[in-house]
């Protein structure tokens, strides 16, 4: 018996590494274009969208689409220093996906996804964006603005101007992997669950409850951590998670700006904040999952 599980453990490895090696090469060159604009165009993108202008959700939201957990960063400092209004903030907390849209893209079966999400994600945040800003009149952060010397904190100086090429190859291998290993481990994770556990069930009772299904995954979306939107990803292509659900966890997931959030500004407005956050993903997902 004891042989038996082993050899299914065994082969639950060998096939999540077979569903998945093909994607390192793919995610290798996406991370090493990230790295590459981080490096020489974020300054002129931060100019061209004026962000802090009545522009701001739509060009927060345009950051947040950009798979680099350093735009929630950036977005929350500017919150903080009264640069960016509540709806801007949010708009770009609701448009980020983390990792999940890189691992979408790795998985070549499934990339058409891709555009669908990029699309319910731009109208999400920019339309979230806007009615924040209408209903609270353009509210501004009102607590005491604070030294923002997070170490997350995405540092526009002259260094951005110099283009490394073997830092930005190191930056992108190390990405690469890292985001592969959490890939590999839940591809191997849902793989046993189904095989040695009775998950169908737990599954099969969270599709037939669409806002429990929904819910839960805003709530784990929260989660800051790219493991939760990987999780969130591979459970949409594999497990069967609605759209709606999919949006509503992908949508929740801020990245690191929360964190930024919490420790540099007022407990308060920040908890209001991830709360309001939750809230347009929840009703997101509901909405998405009655029309779709």
């Amino acid at each position: 018996m004891h042989a038996h599980s082993y050899s299914n453990i065994w082969e639950i490895i060998l096939g999540s590494f077979g569903d998945t090696y093909l994607m390192i090469p793919i995610l290798f060159t996406l991370y090493f274009i990230l790295e590459y604009f981080s490096h020489t165009k974020q300054l002129d993108l931060i100019s061209f969208l004026k962000i802090s202008g009545p522009m701001g959700p739509l060009a927060g939201t345009i950051l947040g689409l950009i798979p680099e957990c350093g735009m929630s960063v950036f977005v929350t400092s500017l919150f903080l220093t009264r640069k960016v209004s509540i709806g801007t903030l949010i708009a770009t907390y609701l448009a980020t996906s983390d990792e999940a849209l890189p691992v979408l893209i790795a998985n070549r079966e499934h990339a058409i996804y891709i555009f669908y999400i990029l699309g319910l994600k731009l109208l999400i945040g920019v339309t979230s964006g806007y009615i924040i800003d209408f209903l609270l009149s353009q509210k501004f952060y009102e607590g005491k603005a604070p030294e923002i010397k997070s170490s997350r904190a995405i540092e526009i100086d002259v260094e951005l101007h110099r283009t490394r090429y073997m830092e930005i190859i190191i930056h992108s291998l190390k990405r690469t992997f890292r985001i592969y290993f959490w890939v590999f481990a839940i591809t191997v994770l849902i793989a046993s669950l189904f095989t040695l556990t009775h998950s169908e069930e737990i599954i099969e009772t969270l599709n037939v409850n669409p806002i429990l299904e929904i819910v839960v995954t805003a709530l784990f979306g929260l989660i800051p951590n790219c493991a939760a939107s990987i999780a969130i990803a591979q459970a949409f292509l594999h497990t069967g998670l609605s759209l709606g659900a999919t949006m509503a966890g992908l949508s929740s997931g801020a990245g690191f700006g929360p964190i930024v959030l919490f420790k540099d500004g007022e407990i308060k407005t920040s908890v209001k904040i991830l709360l309001l956050t939750l809230l347009c993903a929840i009703c997101w997902g509901l909405i998405i999952n009655f029309t779709y």
